[in-house]
């Protein structure tokens, strides 16, 4: 594995962290992605295309003329 120049601390950190995470049985692992600073969903779709989706069909629900507008 190749590392950028730099603390080698972080490297040793990390790679104690995943030795050390050998120990524990696959079916007690969790794992988690980050992406620019913030955790993901467990879907990975953006938390506000979510909420438009879900508020989308909702309104179509309500006003059934939405589902006559041609695509």
């Amino acid at each position: 594995m190749r590392w950028r120049p730099g603390a080698p601390v972080t490297a040793h950190a990390v790679l104690g962290f995943l030795d050390a995470a050998a120990e524990i049985p696959p079916a007690q692992r969790v794992a988690v992605f980050d992406n620019d600073g913030t955790l993901w969903c467990e879907k990975p779709r953006y938390t506000q295309l979510e909420f438009f989706l879900a508020q989308l069909a909702d309104e179509a629900a309500r006003r059934p003329e939405l589902d006559d507008v041609p695509e």
